[in-house]
């Protein structure tokens, strides 16, 4: 209870005369107003008493301030306090009727005692209030405790007394409470005629187990004593002398804080009227089952042997009972039948339902066989678990008969062909087994309806108007057919149709005989790919190949477009056969099929000629042969490294490589045995070349390859070799100051001498190389960088390096631009990256998220050779570019052609509309610089200011820039 709504001591007697003014909160603003009446009223008693008396002025008001304390708590006596020491300074202390230092000063010591008196008071006063505040509480607490304990002891010994089982409590193995119902089944009629008796004294001297009740009590009190609760038979004896055999649970409990033992016990001679009822009925279900016509079994579950089998069985089978009693199946019939007998009660005892088995053949004792239709059903148990089968058969074996004999009438209806009867309008009112396996559909699902229930949809109105108008014509139709079954599964079959006329002559109806030619039709398939397609690689064979080789020929004199033949055999291919076996050697050539059809296109043939020899028939290669003949050196390139990889065959590992031979074609006249004899003898120049190599017939491509193939080996040796050098071009502004300078890379050869990067450059994009290049670029340009910070002349030039698109793209890429910057410590922002148009071909948006994560470590991005490949304004407004360069091609004719003059100008105004900074590369003479200054470019790069220089050369020609 809360303690300021309460009435407490001092407040009782107020509060029963005036509840206004001691009701609510102690210490509110009534108490306060009390607190001050009563110090008004005193001060009022004193003046009366002695008005100019200084004596005894502080007691006239402490009685006020216990009153005031006692009724409105510790705040009111405290103000009284207060007011009481102020009136006795004002009135009673000279000078009197005034608050000064004089009277403060002589009444400051009685006045100390005084307050020091009323707030111990107060403060005791509030102690005591809230002492009894909590005592109360805790009061009526204990009474609500008290009331709901009461209430539930009622409520237990009402449910104890009504409970319908006998029920008593024992302490001390002796009774101390126990229900009507138990006095009832004693025969007892009071309580006190049971308690304190031993349960030994109200059971006969020994149980019916032998065991003297004494004893047997004291063992399953001990039992309860440790377990806690334990059930068991015991006999008691009634007041009338009868025995009574009772079921007792008997439970450990806590009674008036004292272990106790609960008992409730039911009587058991119930139980034993049921078993002797159920054993009476069981009495008549046996000589009910004895008699049924049926036959009747009952097997046990766990070992299915027989336990009942009735006289109907006898005669059936030919078994007496005492033959099959204690039997299994196994012990009666042939095995075979043994088996399916126990499988289907197997199958009984695990289902949920009874198991029906309409036709199951028994041999008799006489070696006879009988049909029966079974049912068996598993008996369960209160747990559900199956303890017996029950099974009742009827013999069927004449109704079987009489049913073969209709099947055999009508064996001409059911073939393996489907038959559908149809009347005059079509519809269908008869069907046949095979028609319902073969379609899906049941006789009664498509009994009434029309035969388009089968369309396929693939056939057109016209052609089933042309059947009709045929069947109509001659009576009869035949031909292939596309339907689909119930399942949507669309299928061939071969149908024939037929009229059924009468006598005059009349449609009566129609016949319609089909079968499934799926198998036929697959067949046919097979029959295509054997002759098409090699058996072991699944590729075209030699025959195929010239089909399509022929057509190709065709497209190629019709375009102008030249295609090729390579043709491919592997080296020491007749090692591993002699070695390992022809097996070995069929895995190798399975793996080739996959490795060059995994490297060309989805629209080049490969073939298999035989043995170890292929073919790759190539289309659609350019007009121009050079630019064909670089394609197919990169095609053939990647056939010969994917076939040159170590084969892991079984357990072994197998080394090996193509001869590749080409010969470009372009509808020139020559047959396909012409050219594929060129690439053959091309093939034969390739193994006597040291193998694992490309050749071409034409003497002249075959130059080129073997230029390219020698430039590409020199270049995986030039960087090691240190010949790559990055030449330094300036980059300057409007002014003619030195922005930075361009890194670009250079080949000195030893013997070659300075090769152009126009010739190897593409050469390294095919090979990957430019992958490795690319990385020695970024890291030699931010060496450079941080060489050129710690000078203050160079500090602030930017560099720029070119990013290749097969660069660009690799995952890391960022991840390698930030690792170059921190291991050189550079300024981040004095780096650019040129980017190609080309990095944006295939996905726009990795394209562009890859430009941000550069843009968030602080490198520039420019975009280089702008206007000759594929940007447009879409994708230029997603891209965080800082630079546009004008390509060179552009600005080479830019005084001379208007229309350069009008691109650049478009170009420069469109990128100062982004944003962007724009340079121009390639400027050679004064006019171009002057045009491009006119028209607001903002940087410049070109022969004009300094051609690429090698980092000591470019030093100087920065010393003669104006800074």
């Amino acid at each position: 209870m809360p303690e300021n709504t309460t009435p407490v001591a001092g407040q009782d007697w107020l509060g029963a005369k005036f509840p206004s003014l001691v009701g609510g909160r102690r210490g509110g603003l009534r108490h306060c107003l009390f607190a001050a009446l009563l110090t008004v009223l005193a001060l009022l008693v004193r003046l009366g008493w002695a008005p100019a008396s200084a004596e005894l002025q502080h007691l006239t008001f402490f009685p006020a301030v216990v009153v005031a304390a006692a009724v409105g708590g510790y705040r009111a006596g405290l103000l009284a306090t207060g007011l009481g020491a102020l009136a006795a300074t004002y009135f009673f202390t000279p000078p009197y009727f005034a608050i000064t230092a004089d009277n403060l000063r002589l009444s400051f010591w009685a006045n100390s005692v005084f307050a020091f008196d009323g707030i111990v008071v107060s403060l005791a006063i509030e102690a005591m209030h809230r002492y009894r505040d909590r005592y109360r509480g805790e009061l009526v607490q204990s009474e609500a405790a008290l009331a709901a304990l009461n209430e539930s002891q009622g409520r237990f010994r009402s449910l104890f007394e009504q409970m319908p089982d006998p029920a008593w409590l024992i302490r001390d193995e002796h009774f101390v409470e126990a229900n009507a119902a138990a006095l009832r089944a004693l025969g007892l009629s009071s309580k006190p005629e049971l308690l304190h008796l031993h349960p030994v004294d109200i059971s006969p001297e020994f149980q019916p187990d032998g065991e003297a009740s004494a004893l047997k009590a004291a063992k399953q009190f001990e039992i309860v004593r440790r377990s806690g609760i334990h059930r068991f038979n015991w006999t008691h004896l009634r007041a009338d002398g009868t025995l009574l055999p009772v079921e007792v649970t008997l439970t450990q409990i806590q009674w008036d804080g004292r272990p106790a033992m609960y008992s409730v016990w039911r009587d058991m001679g119930d139980s034993q009227r049921a078993a002797e009822n159920l054993r009476r009925a069981k009495q008549l279900m046996e000589s009910v089952i004895q008699n049924i016509p049926a036959v009747v079994f009952l097997k046990r579950a766990d070992d299915l042997r027989f336990e009942l089998f009735n006289r109907a069985g006898e005669e059936l089978l030919g078994y007496r009972a005492d033959q099959v009693l204690g039997k299994t199946d196994a012990d009666l019939f042939p095995p075979q039948q043994a088996e399916l007998f126990a499988d289907s009660d197997r199958q009984a005892l695990a289902a949920a339902e009874t198991l029906d088995i309409p036709e199951s053949l028994v041999a008799t004792a006489q070696g006879e066989l009988r049909c029966l239709y079974v049912r068996k059903t598993a008996l369960r148990d209160a747990a559900g678990n199956a303890t017996h089968l029950l099974g009742i058969a009827i013999d069927i074996t004449e109704r079987k008969q009489a049913e073969e004999e209709m099947r055999i009438a009508a064996v001409t209806f059911e073939t393996e062909a489907a038959i559908m009867i149809s009347d005059p309008g079509g519809n269908i009112l008869r069907v046949n087994n095979a028609f319902q396996k073969i379609t899906g559909y049941s006789a009664e699902e498509v009994a009434g309806k029309n035969p388009s229930i089968l369309s396929s949809g693939r056939h057109d109105n016209v052609f089933y108007s042309e059947m009709w108008s045929r069947l109509l014509e001659t009576g009869t139709w035949a031909g292939e057919i596309w339907d689909r079954r119930k399942s949507g599964q669309i299928y061939p079959k071969w149908l024939t149709i037929t009229a059924v006329k009468n006598p005059v002559g009349a449609t009566t109806g129609y016949v319609a005989i089909f079968t499934d030619i799926t198998e036929r039709k697959r067949a046919e398939a097979e029959i295509r790919n054997l002759a098409f397609y090699d058996p072991l690689t699944k590729l075209p064979n030699r025959r195929l190949l010239l089909d399509r080789f022929n057509l190709a020929l065709a497209n190629s004199a019709r375009s102008g477009q030249y295609g090729a033949v390579l043709f491919l055999d592997m080296d020491k291919f007749k090692v591993l056969n002699d070695t390992l076996g022809h097996d070995y050697g069929d895995l190798m050539l399975i793996e080739v099929a996959k490795r060059i059809g995994f490297v060309v296109r989805g629209s080049d043939v490969v073939a298999r000629l035989g043995g170890d020899e292929f073919v790759v028939l190539i289309e659609e290669l350019g007009e121009d042969p050079l630019q064909a003949s670089n394609k197919l050196i990169a095609v053939a390139e990647k056939i010969r490294a994917a076939l040159a990889v170590a084969y892991h065959i079984e357990n072994h590992v197998y080394h090996s490589s193509p001869s590749i031979g080409v010969s470009l074609f372009c509808g020139d006249g020559l047959s396909t045995g012409d050219i594929l004899k060129r690439a053959d003898i091309a093939m034969y120049q390739a193994k006597n070349s040291g193998r694992n190599t490309v050749r071409f017939y034409d003497p002249e491509m075959q130059q080129a390859l073997e230029t390219r193939a020698a430039l590409e080996a020199d270049l995986r040796q030039a960087l090691a070799a240190g010949q790559l050098h990055l030449y330094y071009q300036i980059q300057i502004d409007s002014n003619g100051k030195p922005l930075g300078a361009e890194a670009l890379i250079r080949w000195l050869h030893p013997q070659r001498g300075m090769v152009s990067p126009a010739q190897f450059i593409p050469v390294a994009e095919e090979s990957s190389l430019i992958l490795e290049i690319g990385a020695w670029v970024l890291d030699t340009a931010c060496r450079q960088l941080a060489a050129w910070q710690q000078q203050e002349a160079t500090r602030g030039l930017l560099l720029a390096i070119n990013v290749s698109a097969h660069q660009f793209r690799q995952p890391d890429f960022v991840d390698a631009v930030s690792t170059a910057i921190s291991a050189h410590n550079i300024n981040v922002d004095r780096l650019k990256l040129e980017l190609t148009e080309s990095v944006i071909v295939d996905d726009v948006g990795e394209v562009v998220a890859k430009m941000h994560r550069l843009k968030a470590l602080g490198v520039r991005l420019s975009l280089d050779d702008f206007g000759t490949g594929y940007s447009s304004l879409s994708y230029l407004k997603q891209m965080p570019l800082d630079q546009l360069k004008i390509d060179q091609s552009f600005v080479r004719d830019v005084v001379s052609d208007p229309n350069d003059a009008v691109l650049v100008k478009t170009i420069i105004d469109m990128a100062n509309n982004f944003r962007f900074n724009v340079i121009a590369e390639g400027v050679e003479t004064a006019a171009q610089h002057a045009f491009l200054k006119d028209n607001r470019c903002a940087a410049f790069q070109g022969y004009l200011f300094g051609k690429p220089l090698p980092i000591a050369e470019f030093k100087i020609l920065l010393d003669s820039l104006p800074a």
